[in-house]
């Protein structure tokens, strides 16, 4: 990818004045609320879907066959850069930025994006509420006990303005679609409209999803190496999975013990620490989703989850020739140790019983 073309002098400018403005944003959100009261008095939040997990198993598939559908509001990249007062922005971007079509995404995992493709920008949010849950090097889970009214408000809000803004390409009932992996952390909150959403959450088997990861932290280090810019703009937005700006969730204070992120060990302590954790906090709402399972039987497990999410006949089951074998990685298993091998296989077995797919 030619991340000088993708990113240029203007847009790079564009993107910092969004990063280093995060309070006036916040205030136009507010003057945005009130402008557009009327407007938002009409919209409700109705039967949300939260896609969550560890990378690399398929939130990203989820995320653009669920937009497909046409039944749900969800961030597209041309809502960058001012993500808090999205409504303002929509209304101007026009005038600052243009979709160069489309083109491989940094992942390089052969999809294609543009600007008018679904993304993750809600940590964004959660960055500016929860600034003391983004440690140095890690990020600290969320508990059942934690309150803040303020971030309840605006996100409500927020997913309001969303909806919206996506009125003319989406059904009448308009519902809200999340896509992001740091949601995990979060699966122990109370807090509107978690307690009224569904959380999909896909696992794969734990040595492929290990090594997927290591290879993508790999992959995103040397690019940052030759861009700058991409490490700003990876921390401004949240995207703390890999590279120079990977903060893991440090999940039952697994990172208490120190371990090498370019090593494979580290990723699969990850995965076992975080599935862990998922297997312990997960309520009725977490609906586990097998990877391996998605891809072996497409049509079925797209009809299945269809019916779960209550979505008109066939608009995702007839998707299920855009599901592909997966890629597999050799793992040398001999890096790692005979525990660990077997508790990852142990959760890996108990996620595989208690799936939904």
């Amino acid at each position: 990818m030619n991340y000088k073309k993708r990113y240029g002098i203007l847009n790079r400018l564009l993107y910092r004045v969004a990063f280093y403005t995060k309070k006036t944003q916040y205030a136009f959100a507010n003057f945005e609320k009130k402008l557009y009261q009327e407007k938002l008095k009409k919209v409700s939040i109705n039967n949300p879907v939260f896609i969550s997990g560890l990378p690399r198993a398929g939130t990203t598939i989820l995320l653009r066959l669920l937009w497909r559908t046409n039944e749900f509001a969800t961030y597209i990249y041309q809502d960058m850069p001012f993500i808090l007062c999205p409504l303002l922005w929509h209304k101007y971007s026009s005038y600052f930025t243009k979709d160069t079509g489309k083109r491989e995404r940094t992942h390089g995992d052969g999809i294609k994006i543009s600007g008018k493709s679904p993304e993750a920008f809600e940590e964004l949010i959660w960055k500016y509420f929860w600034p003391d849950h983004y440690q140095t090097n890690n990020i600290k889970p969320w508990t059942s006990g934690e309150k803040n009214k303020e971030f309840s408000n605006f996100f409500k809000s927020h997913i309001k303005k969303i909806i919206t803004i996506r009125k003319s390409i989406i059904s009448k009932q308009g519902r809200y679609l999340s896509k992001n992996n740091l949601n995990i952390s979060r699966l122990a909150l109370l807090l509107e409209p978690f307690n009224k959403g569904v959380f999909l959450v896909p696992f794969r088997e734990p040595l492929q999803q290990a090594a997927s990861m290591l290879r993508q932290h790999k992959r995103l280090l040397s690019i940052q190496k030759k861009n700058s810019f991409i490490t700003e703009y990876m921390k401004a937005i949240g995207h703390h999975e890999f590279g120079k700006t990977l903060k893991p969730i440090n999940f039952n204070n697994w990172l208490n013990k120190p371990s090498n992120p370019s090593k494979m060990t580290f990723w699969v302590k990850y995965w076992i620490a975080a599935y862990s954790f998922i297997i312990e906090q997960a309520k009725d709402s977490v609906i586990l989703i097998s990877y391996e399972k998605l891809f072996k039987k497409p049509k079925l497990s797209l009809h299945q989850l269809q019916d779960l999410l209550g979505l008109p006949q066939d608009k995702l089951a007839s998707q299920f020739r855009q599901l592909h074998s997966p890629r597999l990685y050799s793992v040398q298993e001999k890096e790692l140790s005979k525990s660990l091998l077997k508790k990852a296989s142990d959760i890996y077995t108990y996620l595989r019983k208690k799936s939904f797919i």
